[in-house]
């Protein structure tokens, strides 16, 4: 095997959270799943978040752009095969999920879990892929317990003990 393929691999085995990340763009919902969403700094509160440099987020989350990220629950898997199945439509992403536009953005939440909604301050290409930095500008918790985590390949329910 090549690097990359053994890269893949390695990379596979570290569970990583499930959030969804959401723009609007030209009056539509736009978004996509990510599994690299990280705390960078409590004050001011920032996050950091990596998506594919040629996905849909892509054209939308430049600097001083406005967006929302889900960080989803336990049982809400159906919604994250749904978002993240290749070829689903670009109008009416979101129809069918529950969700709001947020008070700070007008960016899509669904429903339950936490949620972030941020400015993005800093946009930085890596290969195939944007590092986007965001301020936080309003933050809450929902009422769903446990989280999705990504590993091999597969999304699983955490629930807390």
């Amino acid at each position: 095997m090549g690097l990359e393929a053994d890269y893949r691999l390695a990379m596979q085995r570290l569970p990583g959270g499930v959030a969804v990340v959401a723009a609007r763009a030209g009056g539509r919902d736009i978004a996509a799943v990510v599994t690299s969403l990280v705390s960078v700094s409590l004050e001011p509160p920032t996050v950091l978040v990596v998506i594919h440099g040629s996905g849909r987020l892509a054209d939308v989350l430049d600097v001083g752009s406005e967006w929302a990220a889900t960080v989803m629950a336990a049982g809400q898997g159906g919604t994250v095969a749904w978002i993240a199945e290749p070829g689903r439509p670009d109008i009416g992403q979101l129809q069918g999920i529950d969700a709001r536009p947020g008070e700070a953005t007008g960016a899509a939440i669904l429903d339950g879990a936490a949620w972030l909604e941020c400015r993005t301050t800093a946009v930085h290409p890596e290969g195939d892929h944007l590092i986007v930095i965001g301020h936080v500008l309003a933050a809450g918790t929902g009422e769903r317990d446990g989280a999705l985590v990504h590993r091999l390949g597969r999304v699983r329910d955490v629930t807390s003990a």
